[in-house]
């Protein structure tokens, strides 16, 4: 089930890199994957606490699957180019922040900028460190090659004990300057965390 939606999502960001103007900040992309996302998968712990939300608008909330959970409680995360939601289902806890298709069309900002090169391999490092023995980093980040990150295997595709398992996709980007939005970050993973 995760990977049908995963599939998706990732198929629903696939969207044209324009320029626009991108502000590089790896720090907050690590924070979402890795303290709030992967918080809220773990432990339970409300995600984005801290930083810039407001309720999504139809607009946005139309851009996240039908099938996620608790789609209605989404969010505006940082500004309007993000939308973020969060939540269970009987299957697995999602967690997941995408970029609105119509933000390179309206130029917003882009705030989750990261520099391109090396950056699936800093990414895999942290994923590491925070348990995920599986790796599956694309060649180069871009909107085309998908990256995968995963707990090891457990045997269990539902339940407590799956495992959990995380995407990248940049969803924007200004080559000139070597940097692309992380503007797509999708995480699932055990309904009740992890026993």
């Amino acid at each position: 089930m995760l990977r049908r939606w995963l599939v998706l999502a990732i198929s629903l960001a696939a969207l044209p890199l324009q320029a626009a103007e991108i502000e590089e900040n790896e720090p907050l992309v690590m924070r979402l994957i890795f303290e709030d996302c992967l918080g809220y998968i773990r432990h339970g712990r409300t995600p984005f606490e801290g930083l810039a939300t407001r309720p999504a608008s139809r607009e946005a909330i139309a851009e996240l699957p039908s099938r996620a959970p608790d789609r209605e409680k989404a969010v505006e995360l940082l500004s309007p180019r993000y939308v973020a939601a969060w939540g269970r289902d009987a299957q697995t806890r999602h967690c997941l922040i995408r970029t609105v298709w119509w933000a390179e069309r309206d130029r917003l900002p882009a705030r989750l900028g990261v520099r391109a090169t090396g950056f699936l391999s800093r990414v895999t490092e942290r994923a590491r460190t925070a348990g995920f023995e599986e790796a599956f980093p694309a060649d180069t980040f871009s909107s085309l090659a998908t990256s995968h990150w995963s707990e090891r295997s457990t045997g269990h595709d539902s339940g407590p004990l799956r495992l959990v398992s995380f995407t990248i996709l940049a969803t924007g980007g200004d080559e000139a300057r070597g940097l692309l939005d992380a503007g797509l970050i999708v995480m699932g993973g055990p309904p009740q965390g992890r026993p």
